[in-house]
């Protein structure tokens, strides 16, 4: 028997071919304007960070970092100095410009401002009685014109004090549990927050912070490095829009545990210098003066 015509010889008609060739025409064309879509949606939402590394670089944030190098050396200086029965033990230095991502789960990517800030950390040992040494340190910061931040307990000894009150134990955590253990039974873990006595009075948008942790063997001392310390060495932020422009890494609990071998007490100053700003956008930096 012949084949009808208009039939192929696979057997489907050749009308049915050309349907499925329209329609597979069709879908390409559909898929591809989606895929251009969605790669706009893409473009506009998933914006990169801004350009941090030339922001640091740039001549104003060099000259102020360069500043805020001198400065944090000289107030650390004067600090290390007038504590004559304190040994240093090690100074670390991490200087990073970064921006942060913000936005909602479902919005585009946003960025805040670029900041520039130099975290120093100046180390020191010591021996003595803990209750004098305090008072000492907090003369020593009073006369060195840092303010306390923290109302009722701006003085290492007025910290140390209440941590004692509330629960028996010079340690946040144990503060937090609720402890009933005796004075001394712990060893002492405190800080205090501090920011030069000019700008407590009269803020100008610099901000120039320090903290004062004081720890006993075998605690370390909370400070602020401005990198990332958890169960190793110091790594640098893996935080997309993170621009390192000084690294100079110590680890504190190894410093905490080289110092210890000798002495029992270690007080750590973290100096935290937010030196350059960009406000917005297109804006130029802001920079310390």
């Amino acid at each position: 028997m012949g084949h009808s015509a208009g039939v192929a010889r696979g057997g489907s008609p050749a009308w049915v071919r050309g349907c499925v060739g329209v329609v597979s025409l069709v879908l390409f064309v559909v898929c591809a304007v989606v895929l251009g879509a969605l790669w706009q949606i893409h473009r506009t939402w998933d914006r990169p960070p801004p350009d941090v590394g030339a922001f640091a670089r740039s001549a104003a944030t060099r000259s102020a970092g360069a500043d805020a190098a001198r400065e944090g050396a000289a107030r650390l200086g004067e600090l290390r100095a007038a504590l004559p029965w304190a040994v240093p033990v090690g100074t670390s230095v991490a200087d990073s410009c970064r921006t942060l991502e913000q936005g909602a789960m479902f919005g585009p990517r946003n960025w805040s401002p670029i900041r520039c800030t130099r975290n120093t950390v100046l180390y020191l040992a010591f021996d003595g009685d803990i209750r004098t040494r305090l008072r000492q340190l907090d003369a020593v910061l009073a006369e060195k014109k840092w303010a306390g931040t923290d109302a009722g307990r701006n003085t290492l000894t007025a910290m140390a004090t209440w941590l004692s009150e509330a629960g028996g134990d010079a340690s946040p955590s144990a503060v937090q549990r609720g402890s009933t253990e005796p004075p001394g039974s712990r060893p002492i873990c405190l800080s205090t927050g501090y920011v030069p006595a000019a700008q407590a009075a009269a803020p100008t948008g610099a901000e120039v912070g320090l903290q004062a942790a004081v720890a006993e063997r075998p605690c370390p001392p909370e400070a602020d490095t401005g990198d990332l310390q958890l169960d190793g060495p110091p790594r640098k932020s893996a935080v997309e829009g993170t621009y390192y422009v000084a690294w100079h890494p110590l680890w504190t609990r190894a410093v905490s545990r080289s110092a210890y071998a000798d002495h029992r007490y270690l007080v750590a100053f973290s100096l935290v210098d937010t030196y350059a700003a960009q406000p917005g956008t297109g804006d130029r930096a802001t920079v310390r003066p």
